[in-house]
């Protein structure tokens, strides 16, 4: 699946769904929390008053939405050579948190990005966020604190994908690996990984 299905398959967990326009703050909403309604043909237009949609057509913007606007939007603002070197699974995290935000606007968030250290991003995204929404009931609050618990979650699960695929790629007891991720360092004895977004793989006998 594409980075843009995988990471709606999160973000609609959050999102839920309604099948006709709301307003909600600064604009009418359907779908999977959408300002925009997209046609079969990929065009699309802003939500008015009166729409109504399907669990298809939602599945469609939210997808064009994620793949044109959001993605683009993110590894902008991360910068192209660090936003490629990211897992996916962490991809997936930050486009949850962009889509929710508008964008990935924490400071603390983007230094925690460019660093490429995952455990550094995840905890970067629950911090940053902690206090925000004041003036919303805090039971609202909670429910977004949540969020960014499991989108950091998502962020930290892609350091334990690239441990497990370690172990399941053994070259012989005399194997010596080293495998970086950001400033994260592991020795790995015996194993190898394949390289795969940002990980550096260096091996010795």
């Amino acid at each position: 699946m594409s980075l843009e299905s995988n990471a709606a398959i999160f973000i609609k967990k959050y999102e839920g769904y309604i099948d006709h326009a709301a307003w909600d703050v600064n604009a009418y909403r359907l779908g999977h929390g959408s300002d925009t309604i997209t046609s079969t043909d990929g065009s699309y237009r802003k939500v008015v008053k009166g729409d109504t949609t399907t669990r298809e057509a939602a599945q469609r913007d939210l997808e064009r939405r994620i793949k044109k606007e959001f993605i683009p939007k993110v590894a902008k603002q991360i910068g192209e050579p660090h936003w490629s070197k990211l897992p996916e699974n962490a991809k997936i995290g930050l486009l949850s948190l962009a889509y929710n935000y508008g964008s990935v606007s924490k400071k603390a968030i983007l230094d925690a990005t460019k660093s490429g250290d995952l455990k550094k991003i995840s905890q970067a995204i629950v911090d940053s966020t902690y206090n925000d929404n004041s003036k919303l009931p805090e039971k609202t609050r909670n429910v977004l604190r949540k969020r960014r618990a499991d989108e950091a979650s998502m962020v930290s699960s892609a350091w334990e994908n690239v441990k497990e695929e370690v172990k399941q790629n053994p070259v012989g007891s005399s194997g010596v690996g080293m495998i970086f991720l950001g400033c994260v360092g592991l020795i790995v004895t015996g194993y190898l990984i394949k390289k795969q977004g940002g990980f550096k793989v260096l091996f010795s006998k």
